[in-house]
């Protein structure tokens, strides 16, 4: 037992709390936060991108109710509780019930089995009727009011978006169930709803006038992800092993965590105090002791893909994208509402608040590479697999050191570029905007309107093996012999001269007419070819 003792468990893809403290797994410690949530308001409702610890939330709560208190000791939620008595639970999860016939199929089931315990009268025939008549038997028999948890509720009705009948289904289902919660309050204790979007058409919002929409309030910002702080906190041996495997140092790591994991914003206070890493991500970051993309791969992105096509989104007009405090946190996602839908899937994030606005933002480099894997087929109108090919080719050149063979290949995928659409930004800016981001999915760190002592640059890819210095000048602006006159009268790749590693500058002249790459001119900087 002291040997296990002493072995470090990651809670990896575990979702209950009950097994992460009986197994010996690391916890970081979120009771206090729910306690407040299970004993200040009655009606509460949480949403958060999906992988972000809502069902470990949702499994916490239950074991408090159900009065496990041996699963807390040592936690901060000791020194706020002091009855522990045992409630009954009534827990459901909606996740992969994709249709109403199925919806229906696991209520009755799942009724029936709470019914073993508390058997059914005979004149409750309806979902709303059992469901009330279950409460109401659970407060008598307890002498403690119920905690009813869902877990993941609005799972049937983000699939069915797109199909308007399956989707009015799925709610005339939840309008059957829902209403039995206003009818029982006096029965009920707590209601948690969990979900990544918020669908008020369905009664527990117009019925329950009174539900705490917990999901933007200040004092539960981080109550699903982990702070900077308590990753430093809780995983130092982790931190130092993922540094020992890549040759970082615990800084090093730390900066490589936060670049790709962190600033996520669930709050108009956007400090970073109030940011948080993405828990799935960060687990098997530390557990795998590398830095690659969890989250965005670990699900479908259709439905994204689906949206942004359908609303016209290219990615430059992400960043930035602002939305109104009313509609982000009372409005439902709606196929038109492509801000407040990105921001609750977890691909925006709050970036600043200012007069009742929220000003969102990608949050980090995982969310952005999965943003334009979807993003850069679209602008460029061509096959996602043609797209894919191109860029795992650029990459690999890169690490050959071989810059003529990624230039090749970037001038394949940016070839025939469609027209720029009514109010789009320039035609050099839309070049600059596809070309930054085919190199920054080919692993590339990107610098844009790079301002240094000669002037300001148009873009600067950083890869692990060398630099890139590029200028991009239309034909009709002067073409490749204005660009690489830019580049060497400005001297732009002297800024990176003290770089340990080869510096590149690379003129570019791209077309107006006939669409794409033109020309390309490589020049090796630094250090000096002799």
């Amino acid at each position: 037992m002291n040997q296990m003792q002493k072995i470090r468990r990651l809670p990896r893809g575990l979702q209950s709390f009950e097994e992460i403290r009986r197994d010996g797994y690391i916890y970081v410690d979120k009771t206090d936060l729910v306690w407040q949530i299970a004993n200040t308001i009655k009606n509460n409702f949480m949403s958060r991108p999906r992988r972000f610890g809502k069902s470990l939330l949702s499994d916490t709560l239950a074991c408090y109710f159900e009065g496990k208190k041996e699963l807390f000791e040592g936690l901060k939620i000791m020194e706020l509780e002091q009855e522990w008595p045992k409630r009954q639970v009534f827990r459901f999860d909606f996740s992969g019930k994709n249709t109403a016939e199925e919806l229906s199929r696991y209520l009755n089931t799942t009724l029936a089995k709470y019914e073993m315990i508390y058997p059914k009268n005979d004149t409750d025939i309806n979902y709303d009727d059992r469901f009330l008549a279950l409460m109401e038997k659970a407060y008598e028999k307890t002498g403690y009011g119920v905690a009813v948890l869902f877990d993941e509720y609005d799972s049937p009705l983000q699939h069915t978006l797109f199909d308007k009948e399956e989707h009015e289904k799925i709610v005339n289902v939840c309008r059957s169930f829902f209403p039995a919660l206003k009818t029982a309050s006096q029965y009920l204790k707590c209601l948690f709803i969990t979900g990544i979007t918020k669908f008020t058409q369905l009664s527990f919002f117009s019925t329950l006038n009174n539900v705490s929409i917990l999901s933007s309030m200040p004092q539960y910002a981080t109550v699903c992800g982990f702070t900077h702080q308590e990753i430093i906190d809780n995983f130092m041996p982790e931190l130092e092993a993922m540094g020992k495997e890549n040759g970082w140092t615990v800084a090093q790591t730390l900066d490589a965590l936060k670049n790709m994991y962190d600033g996520y914003h669930f709050s108009k206070i956007t400090t970073p105090e109030t940011a948080v890493y993405n828990p799935f991500s960060l687990i098997n970051a530390l557990a795998d002791k590398q830095i690659i993309n969890y989250w965005a791969s670990s699900g479908s992105s259709k439905l994204l893909n689906d949206m942004l096509k359908r609303a016209d989104v290219d990615g430059d007009k992400l960043d930035g994208m602002v939305i109104d405090a009313d509609t982000l946190q009372t409005a439902d996602v709606t196929l038109d509402n492509v801000p407040l839908f990105l921001y609750q899937c977890g691909y925006l994030t709050i970036k600043d608040y200012e007069d009742e606005l929220y000003i969102l933002t990608i949050p980090n480099n995982e969310v952005r590479r999965a943003l334009y894997k979807i993003v850069l087929p679209n602008a460029l109108n061509k096959e996602e697999n043609m797209v894919v090919g191109c860029v795992n080719r650029m990459k690999l050149a890169l690490k050959q050191g071989d810059i003529e063979g990624c230039m090749k290949q970037l001038q394949q995928l940016i070839s025939e570029t469609p027209y720029a659409k009514k109010g789009e930004k320039s035609l050099e800016e839309r070049y600059r905007f596809l070309i930054k981001n085919a190199l920054y999915l080919a692993g590339c760190r990107i610098e844009e309107e790079k301002q240094v002592a000669g002037g300001i640059i148009d873009l600067v890819a950083h890869f692990r093996n060398g630099i890139l210095v590029m200028e991009l000048k239309l034909d009709n602006n002067g073409g490749l012999e204005a660009a690489k006159k830019q580049l060497a009268e400005n001297n732009y790749a002297a800024a990176y001269s003290a770089e340990d590693k080869p510096v590149y500058a690379v003129a570019i002249e791209l077309g107006s007419q006939e669409r794409g790459i033109i020309a390309y001119d490589i020049v090796k900087a630094y250090p000096e070819t002799k």
